[in-house]
């Protein structure tokens, strides 16, 4: 091939290139986020549904309340993480006082457990399962 045809197929495909990027970023600049759920409310990540119940702060540490219904998973209840300004945290088990740690889940009943995390701090949090997530806002 001679070297003008060269020239003018990479000019060519280098326009295909800017036209197939112009398309993509309008495509996602229309995306939106997810919705952030409030306190009380329920999503369902594939066949789970899942419930932030109740948080309380007390002496520097938040306590939440959930509830995972709808499958039977040894790890079911451990995918939590609460994010705060600088941090991902994930929970610990809470004081038996509160309630029962978070763990395995059952598809024959509802789980219900506490999350227990060392902050007070406002933040999101967010369950993961099957490459999906869910988020609250857990206020003041």
């Amino acid at each position: 091939m001679k070297t003008r045809t060269l020239l003018l197929l990479a000019v060519a495909s280098g326009l295909l290139i800017l036209v197939a990027g112009s398309i993509k970023l309008f495509l996602i600049a229309d995306e939106k986020p997810p919705a952030h759920r409030a306190i009380g409310e329920s999503g369902t990540i594939g066949d789970m549904t899942v419930s932030v119940l109740t948080v309380d702060r007390v002496a520097g540490e938040t306590y939440i309340g959930v509830r995972l219904e709808g499958v039977g998973d040894p790890d079911g209840a451990t995918s939590w993480v609460l994010g705060v300004v600088g941090e991902q945290l994930r929970p610990l088990a809470p004081p038996a006082s509160v309630g029962p740690s978070c763990g395995a889940t059952s598809a024959a009943e509802p789980t219900q457990c506490v999350l227990a995390f060392r902050t007070d701090a406002i933040g999101v949090l967010t369950y993961g399962r099957a490459d999906e997530t869910i988020r609250w806002d857990i206020g003041a």
